[in-house]
């Protein structure tokens, strides 16, 4: 069994590809509207989405980001909070000193920084609709910056 993808519902797509795209570096691997019975399998009223989906084209098969809209918008989720049951955090392996710049220009917020006891960094942010994100730096450094 391998994970394929992982799906996040959004506000503004263009606005998520910001964060996704330009941020953390994923590919858009499929950028398509289409219809379908979405009230039935997910209980929303829209039957047409936009579907954009992230990932690495020289593996597209595995570790995929879709992000989701609705042609009739979905409500918006509880203010962020600290995670409880039911919440979703994302976790990325990434240069963290080259891409958490660009993750506060396209709309990161609520940084906490610390290192783990690999002696790697690990940041957390929240992206524009208020989904956690975990930077895990994949170089080892000599501890989390301040």
């Amino acid at each position: 069994m391998q994970l394929h993808h992982v799906t996040l519902f959004v506000r503004d797509a263009d606005r998520s590809l910001r964060f996704y795209r330009h941020g953390l570096g994923f590919t858009i691997l499929v950028d398509r509207e289409f219809d379908g019975d979405w009230p039935t399998l997910l209980g929303v009223a829209s039957r047409r989405l936009r579907a954009v989906i992230l990932g690495d084209p020289d593996h597209p098969h595995v570790g995929q980001v879709e992000l989701v809209t609705f042609a009739e918008p979905v409500p918006d989720g509880p203010p962020p909070s600290a995670p409880a049951t039911g919440t979703v955090i994302l976790s990325v392996v990434v240069d963290l000193e080259a891409v958490l710049p660009a993750l506060l220009e396209a709309g990161a917020s609520d940084v906490r920084r610390t290192t783990l006891s690999n002696g790697y960094a690990a940041v957390s942010v929240r992206d524009p609709d208020g989904i956690m994100v975990e930077l895990l730096d994949s170089e080892r450094r000599t501890g989390a910056r301040s």
